[in-house]
């Protein structure tokens, strides 16, 4: 049977007003998005904490909150007093210190945001001197340019050279700054190769670069090129590294580490080649490796999937060094942390996740030696890297977190993480090895005498508290949504359940305000992940789409599903129908647990999740009675005949998840596999979002099939929406959207909003003509 871990709540009676009894008002999607969010130290990680100054007089946060009326994100940077927080902790007061305001920015996102929740004020960090905070502040044209606030109060400052400059990510140390420059290419005036002033020659391009020149201008790249610049000495110059980067290869994973001294940094540069022999290394993703076909034809490193590897760069010579002679474990599917740390004396880097170059003139390496180095360690002088600990994943689910240096540069400490249990190493370097140790390193990190942190749990809100060296000591600091406090949330938990094949399953279950121990609720599946139990859970694992909170609101049940642990590892043919097999059993062990309704189950698929979501549809048509997929892949057809050309990676993983190239024998195989071939099968109304013309491109293949069948099936378009949505007004569309859909599939309900009287009298018609038989409806296909 699953695992409820909750306290069932009282029976709570609805005010036909839509008030409970107590006086409390059912949460919406527009508290949602107008909740404030804490964007540093972020709300989604577990154990944030605010950043300390060096100088450990100040801590600052950073807010962001949505406003539906202008459209607008405003992001806030704050900074508090450490000498009135100890006061505050340590006496007998109940008026906690308020936070001193230094800065502030408003407008509409345009920047491309990897994160829900996203901030208009990003990477920021203190500087080594502990005077001045610095931090990428998006402009209105959605370039980042880099601001220097004073703790003084004085006007913060622009240090960006030009209005032009978008700076993708930067650090600092010893007064020297290293940054990342967006290169911005003018999209060219002739698509492809002009043969004359009448044609051009499109062979080898993608469908992007030719339909999407300002988006794409570069033939070769899907992603922006990257020069690495640096303030050193009160002078900006470019640092010749050999190559460009390319997002996300090096950019996103990696932060350019400054040494203390300012003279040098360790940054990521495509590999100028790849030779042979690494088709030896030994990959954790089951379809990456280092052979052309996972590479491409282009050999200049622009392509999403080509290898980079670490370097050093000494700022009075400019001179870049490899710190080995072989890539980053990052791209082949290795889950280790991805960092350099200098050591205090700037003699020594702790760098994480790379391969080592195989022994020169030797046969077959050795079997640690074709894995991925979890951590290691160079050494300025001698030039010269030994490795620590290899890769534990995928042979073990453990993954590296972090790593510092002891007390000297011969001593680490490495944090691992497996299924959220935390485990410290010791190593000391004895001679040419590293040994672990039975007892602790000291580390140079300072003990602490005041944390700012973030407080929650699965019902319970984001509140930010203090805390002294000894956690019994703690008080509240600030609480930046009590309107919380007069809505009613849902009750929040943990549940757990087994599939057909043992594997174990974890998600969040988030019920009604209202909810009655025996009556069977609606459900609503939502994908792609479930990353922190003690996360208070308000939309879902994303900002698009999703809106877990205010679906129970409306008296809908809400199972936020985790992504299957191990779908990359086993056969591509496998990856979705593993996961539809964890919707099935959801199903099943809710039902027996008395607490749906099987035959009013509805399911949101988003990004990748869509495929899952698509193949459940297919798969087993009679579970569900309305789906929503959200610009998503299908490993399709029609995705792979539009987008294979040009883009060589997303070819192999279609053909691995179909059972090879869909012509001549390969054809039977995707008839057989491929979802656009298996559309007829779908029963369920289908709600599809599309966000952005590609992604248009991306859906058509499903919403032309159903359209054509005279199948229930919406198409909705976000034009200017990210991934995952971030404008207020288009967040809103895409959750009150699924809300209203979801509603009146499962509920039978109809907004009043005149406005929606057009798409409701659309959904009746539907529903009168391809009603589905409740007989039908629950059973297993």
């Amino acid at each position: 049977m699953g695992r409820i871990v909750v306290l069932f709540m009282l029976i709570v009676v609805c005010c036909s007003s839509g008030l409970f009894a107590d006086g409390r008002r059912p949460f919406t999607v527009k508290d949602s998005v107008e909740m404030t969010t804490f964007s540093d130290p972020y709300t989604r990680l577990p154990d944030a904490e605010c950043k300390r100054s060096p100088d450990g007089k100040h801590f600052f946060v950073i807010t962001t909150r949505g406003v539906l009326r202008t459209n607008h994100l405003e992001s806030t940077l704050w900074v508090y007093s450490a000498t009135g927080i100890d006061r505050y902790l340590h006496e007998q007061n109940d008026h906690p210190p308020r936070p001193q305001l230094l800065f502030r920015r408003a407008g509409s996102p345009v920047a491309q945001q990897n994160n829900s929740y996203g901030s208009l004020i990003t990477k920021a960090q203190w500087s080594s001197d502990s005077q001045f905070i610095l931090a990428l502040v998006e402009q209105a044209n959605g370039y980042h340019h880099l601001f220097r606030t004073y703790l003084s109060g004085r006007a913060s400052i622009d240090l960006t050279p030009g209005n032009n400059v978008d700076i993708k990510d930067f650090s600092e140390g010893g007064g020297t700054i290293a940054y990342l420059v967006v290169e911005h290419v003018s999209p060219p005036k002739v698509i492809g190769k002009p043969i004359n002033d009448a044609s051009s020659d499109l062979t080898g391009l993608s469908l992007f670069h030719i339909f999407f020149p300002k988006t794409f201008p570069d033939p070769s790249s899907f992603w922006p090129a990257l020069d690495l610049w640096v303030r050193y000495r009160g002078v900006n110059r470019e640092v010749n590294a050999g190559g460009k980067w390319h997002f996300p290869s090096s950019a996103a994973g990696l932060r350019i580490a400054v040494s203390p001294n300012g003279r040098a940094l360790i940054a990521a540069r495509p590999v100028p080649d790849i030779p042979a022999v690494w088709l030896k290394y030994e990959t954790a993703d089951s379809t990456s490796s280092f052979a052309p076909a996972h590479t491409g034809t282009d050999r200049s490193g622009k392509s999403f999937n080509w290898p980079w590897q670490y370097i050093y760069v000494d700022l009075d010579k400019m001179t870049v060094t490899p710190i080995v002679d072989a890539p980053s474990g990052f791209l082949e599917g290795y889950i280790d942390a991805l960092q350099a740390v200098w050591s205090p004396d700037s003699r020594a880097v702790l760098f994480t996740n790379s391969y080592f170059p195989f022994p020169k003139g030797s046969g077959t390496p050795n079997v640690r030696g074709i894995s991925a180095c979890a951590a290691a360690v160079y050494r300025v002088v001698s030039k010269s890297a030994s490795c620590i600990a290899y890769a534990r994943f995928p042979k073990e689910s453990d993954s590296l977190r972090s790593a510092v240096f002891g007390l000297s540069s011969n001593e680490v400490v490495l944090q691992w993480s497996s299924e959220g249990k935390e485990e410290t190493q010791s190593y000391v370097k004895t001679q040419q090895a590293w040994t672990l140790q039975a007892q602790k390193v000291t580390t140079n990190e300072a003990q602490p005498t005041l944390r700012i942190f973030i407080r929650q749990d699965i019902n319970e809100p984001p509140t930010l508290w203090v805390a002294g060296p000894k956690t019994s000591l703690s008080k509240e600091l600030w609480d930046p949504n009590p309107q919380l406090a007069s809505l009613e949330l849902g009750q929040e938990s943990v549940y757990s359940w087994k599939d057909s094949t043992g594997y174990e399953w974890h998600a969040g279950l988030v019920l009604p305000p209202n909810f009655v121990l025996g009556h069977r609720y609606p459900l609503v599946i939502q994908t792609h992940g479930f990353y922190n139990e003690h996360e208070f859970l308000i939309d879902g694992s994303f900002t698009t789409g999703f809106a877990a909170r205010a679906f129970a609101a409306a008296g809908i049940i809400v199972l936020q599903m985790e992504d299957r642990a191990d779908r990359h590892i086993r056969p591509a043919q496998q990856e979705a129908l593993l996961t539809v097999d964890g919707f099935e059993s959801a199903i099943d062990y809710l039902d027996k647990s008395g607490l749906i309704d099987p035959s009013r189950v509805g399911i949101i698929g988003f990004s990748r999740a869509a495929w899952y979501v698509e193949e459940a549809l297919i798969h087993m048509p009679r579970r569900f009675r309305a789906a929503t997929l959200i610009d998503g892949i299908d490993q399709s057809y029609m995705t792979y005949m539009l987008f294979a050309p040009g883009d060589p990676e997303g070819a192999v993983e279609e053909e691995a998840a179909n059972g090879g190239k869909p012509f001549g024998v390969g054809l039977g195989s995707w008839v057989k596999n491929a979802a656009g071939f298996n559309l007829d099968k779908i029963q369920a109304p289908v709600r599809i979002e599309a966000i952005g013309p590609i992604s248009i491109l991306g859906e058509w293949e499903t919403y032309s099939s159903l359209y054509q069948e005279a199948k229930p099936v919406d198409l909705i378009y976000i034009p200017t929406g990210q991934h995952i949505l971030q404008k207020p007004n288009e967040r809103y569309a895409s959750q009150q959207g699924n809300v209203d859909w979801f509603r009146f599939w499962l509920q039978g309900y109809e907004d009043p909003d005149p406005a929606k009287r057009a798409e409701y009298r659309r959904w009746q018609q539907w529903s009168r003509s391809n009603a589905p038989s409740d007989s039908l409806l629950g059973k297993h296909d």
